[in-house]
């Protein structure tokens, strides 16, 4: 990843409730680092050991995602990611 400018407040309050079984929505107006708080997420749960297996990063503005046009591709193929439920698996969904 690119060297990312540290949000320690937001990025505390995303670790704060990362176990709390509830969908968190990032918001903001345009520009202001929503992808790079979800990057820095990402890279915080692979330094506390969180295998990237457990990690689905998606930027849906990626040409990767292009044939997930309606909502039962995206489900089909973020459902196929997933690893049995034994652990938690985070999903980061990006410009959805």
């Amino acid at each position: 990843m690119a060297e990312l400018i540290n949000r320690p407040l937001y990025l505390s309050q995303l670790v704060q409730h990362r176990e709390v079984d509830l969908i968190k929505i990032v918001t903001g107006i345009r520009r202001c680092g929503k992808s790079s708080l979800l990057d820095l997420f990402h890279r915080y749960l692979t330094e506390q050991c969180v295998p990237e297996s457990r990690i689905i990063h998606m930027n849906m503005e990626s040409l990767r995602y292009r044939d997930l046009t309606g909502y039962l591709s995206f489900y089909d193929h973020v459902s196929q990611a997933i690893v049995p439920p034994h652990e938690k698996t985070y999903l980061l969904f990006d410009e959805i």
